[in-house]
């Protein structure tokens, strides 16, 4: 089977499992779905703003932290929140800028996976700096 041919293939049985009976076993992907993914980027530029900044996420007791190191080669986007579910609290801290906070952002979940969501952090440069 040529590439060509797999790709077809796949995306027929990808779309076969979506529109299954009842009856039929679900067919899950082995796919690691992100809940939340922050986009962190310089409220006066646009620039990725993510070297160095630290992203949490919390829902009740629940908590994921991810941390890009400074320096590092313009990384602003963040995942946290593999495979779970809940209403979620993100929080970007990044010296130099304010604190950013956002509330009520909920992740769902199929039969499979979660429902990612996508936000973007508009971090602003603290004043005084």
């Amino acid at each position: 089977m040529n590439l060509k041919s797999l790709f077809i293939f796949a995306a027929v049985a990808a779309s076969a499992s979506c529109s299954r009976r009842a009856s039929e076993p679900i067919a899950c992907t082995m796919l690691y779905a992100y809940g939340l993914t922050v986009t962190v980027v310089d409220s006066s530029s646009g620039a990725p703003g993510g070297a160095g900044a630290t992203v949490i996420a919390t829902d009740g007791a629940y908590s994921d932290t991810v941390t890009h190191a400074p320096g590092s080669s313009n990384e602003f986007t963040f995942g946290l929140a593999g495979e779970r579910a809940g209403t979620y609290t993100v929080t970007v801290i990044k010296s130099g800028y304010d604190v950013w906070t956002r509330s009520g952002i909920t992740v769902t979940k199929n039969v499979c996976h979660v429902n990612g969501v996508a936000i973007t952090a508009k971090i602003r440069p603290a004043m005084g700096l």
